[in-house]
């Protein structure tokens, strides 16, 4: 006894798996492959129905509207640029979005362990040692220019690329290196400041300051390496 031959795939699970192998060799932030994936499925359908029209039946038809787009990886590979720019500008954002709250951290341990009298910058606190003071000039410019940096960067992924001649992911790269530079440049003033005058600093601003330097030191210096990556 025979077994029945299995259906043949519909038009719909033809394009789904297509596209399903196009997300697969995708690298990007998730709302932009959703995107381009929407976009994508959307033309497909539209090339299909042009070829059903034309007497195909809707597996024959999706199959040619995939042969007119290209296989997975060519398609991908088309894709790549703009994800990478999409990427860059999320980096460039998030580095952003955090500056303030962690200065805030800063300032605020700052201020409680009795440093920044008068708000004045870290380089003017008389107990800071010669070395940590110099250190902070460094953050000085490392702060300059991984605001410049990323601002560029969202310029160049925005409304004004067509204006602006930028790389992004060059940009978000120095963002990305500059942040790390100013956390791990905090990160040795606190443990200069730790030794010059043990006991004087505020446990919990402190500790709460350092972890957030930390963490996003680990995170800006591995966004640093997929941007210089992606170039």
């Amino acid at each position: 006894m025979t077994r029945p031959a299995e259906p043949a795939p519909a038009g719909d699970e033809i394009l789904g798996a297509y596209l399903a192998g196009v997300a697969a060799r995708m690298a990007g932030p998730a709302r932009a492959r959703r995107e381009i994936l929407a976009e994508l499925g959307a033309g497909l359908e539209d090339a299909a129905d042009v070829y059903h029209q034309a007497g195909l039946d809707p597996a024959a038809a999706a199959r040619a509207a995939i042969r007119e787009f290209g296989s997975p990886g060519q398609v991908a590979c088309g894709f790549r640029a703009e994800l990478r720019d999409a990427a860059a500008r999320r980096t460039a954002l998030s580095l952003l979005a955090t500056g303030p709250l962690i200065g805030a951290l800063w300032a605020a341990a700052a201020l409680a362990s009795h440093l920044g009298a008068h708000l004045t910058l870290p380089w003017q606190w008389p107990s800071m040692p010669a070395d940590a003071r110099l250190a902070s000039h460094v953050a000085a410019v490392a702060l300059a220019t991984a605001i410049a940096s990323a601002l560029v960067t969202v310029a160049g992924t925005g409304r004004l690329t067509r204006w602006l001649h930028t790389r992004p992911p060059a940009s978000a790269a120095l963002a990305a290196g500059g942040t790390a530079a100013i956390d791990l440049t905090l990160l040795t003033v606190l443990a200069a400041q730790a030794a010059s005058t043990p006991g004087r600093l505020a446990a919990l601003p402190v500790t709460v300051a350092a972890a957030a330097s930390l963490t996003r030191l680990t995170l800006a210096t591995r966004a640093a390496r997929h941007c210089l990556a992606a170039r």
